[in-house]
């Protein structure tokens, strides 16, 4: 009785059934920013709880911060709070209902969330998750994603693209929730502690550009280097004009390589070659940097990602964008696109040769951001943290004792 009372509901439309008897999903109508109650039903809206920085006009997918946590002190996340409401034995028989406004940007985020968890947590698969929102024989419509850019957008991408995403990042280990560190993630996106994302665990990591310019905010290249050395980073990629003494790298042991390509262009094939082939036989993580560390570097590695993880140029840039906000923008999505068949078809070529079967994608032992693979390095080496240059650095630069982050991870779940 309860549930056709949802369907009827006076105040929400396009209801979606996502678990049986149990999880719905649905639209306010008119501008109203919650559901009247109604006995035995639950009806919760996270719009405003969940914000997307945006740059110019873009508006999403949220990142994976919100995907994994729905409530951390002033913070909501996603899925945990989710969980417990699905847990919770006082809720055991009460229907609930996930509320989204008529707002496009809102909506779309939503439904980016709810299917993304249904992904995650209920094992579904992507066209499953996405299911639900083909009531009778009509789609739900919500509105594409589109790129950090001014303007109206040229190039968009579809929900079912994140989803696809998610799905492959999950099928071969790029990030797994049950091993995350939330804190690092949130902590290093900032502007401030160096504004680093990892994309690709253990391999590559997108970052600001260093700079120790006149006129520009002092920000030199000793900021990161405990964390790159606590993080097996073994190189660095500069992609732009130099702002800064690659030296500063090298004598950190930290190799250095430029290949500079003109900002908002996309990368010529000697470079995309040159960038592939070094990624590919670098025993180590290698960070990446242009300007801002959004176009030129997000268009190199969406395009590994379109090599090694069989992802489609939609799929490489929404994961890119998922763990990095604003990657890869105007007509380098373009690109990506024209150059995919040849990138899946190399992808296929080096499987084949390196490990005997084409369509064999090597697993992740660890996930992005992974706790466990710093609690086992730091065990190898007897240490957590490698001071250099000298201890001035140690409270300017994004690297800190990794028991820190686990007292912070702690001090905020409470």
């Amino acid at each position: 009785q309860a549930k056709n009372l949802i369907y009827d509901h006076p105040d929400i439309c396009n209801v979606v059934e996502y678990i049986k008897n149990k999880f719905y999903f649905a639209t306010l109508k008119n501008d109203r920013k919650e559901a009247r109650k109604m006995e035995n039903v639950e009806f919760f809206n996270i719009d405003n709880e969940l914000i997307y920085n945006n740059f110019y006009n873009d508006f999403g997918p949220l990142n994976l911060a919100c995907l994994y946590k729905l409530k951390l002190i002033y913070h909501n996340r996603y899925c945990c709070k989710l969980k417990k409401k699905l847990n919770d034995s006082i809720n055991k028989h009460k229907l609930l209902v996930h509320c989204t406004s008529r707002n496009e940007e809102k909506r779309a985020n939503a439904a980016y969330l709810i299917a993304s968890y249904a992904i995650l947590y209920l094992n579904k698969t992507p066209n499953e998750a996405y299911k639900p929102f083909i009531v009778g024989n009509e789609l739900i419509s919500f509105r594409l994603f589109q790129d950090a850019s001014l303007g109206p957008s040229i190039y968009n991408i579809h929900l079912l693209d994140c989803l696809n995403a998610i799905y492959k990042a999950v099928s071969f280990g790029i990030f797994n929730f049950e091993d995350f560190n939330l804190a690092e993630y949130e902590k290093y996106e900032q502007t401030q502690n160096g504004d680093l994302n990892w994309i690709v665990p253990q391999k590559l990591l997108a970052f600001l550009t260093p700079s120790t310019e006149n006129g520009t905010i002092y920000h030199p290249p000793e900021c990161y280097i405990n964390y790159f050395l606590n993080n097996d980073v073994v190189a660095v990629v500069r992609l732009n004009k130099k702002t800064y003494d690659s030296n500063s790298f090298t004598k950190a042991g930290i190799s250095h390589y430029d290949m500079f390509m003109p900002d908002g262009t996309v990368p010529p094939k000697k470079i995309l070659y040159k960038f592939l082939k070094l990624v590919e036989t670098t025993n180590g993580a290698i960070a990446v940097h242009c300007k801002a560390g959004l176009g030129r570097t997000g268009s190199l590695i969406a395009a590994y990602l379109i090599k090694h993880y069989t992802m489609t140029a939609r799929e490489a840039i929404a994961w890119a964008r998922i763990c990095r906000t604003g990657s890869v923008i105007g007509h380098q999505q373009a690109w990506l696109e024209n150059i995919e068949c040849s990138l899946l078809n190399a992808g296929q070529q080096y499987r084949l040769k390196y490990h005997g079967d084409s369509n064999m994608v090597l697993q992740h032992r660890w996930g992005i951001y992974s706790i466990d693979i710093k609690l086992e390095n730091n065990e190898r080496r007897g240490h957590s943290e490698t001071d250099y240059p000298n201890n001035n650095h140690q409270n300017n630069y994004p690297g800190k004792l990794f028991h820190l982050y686990l007292i912070e991870l702690f001090y905020l779940i409470q």
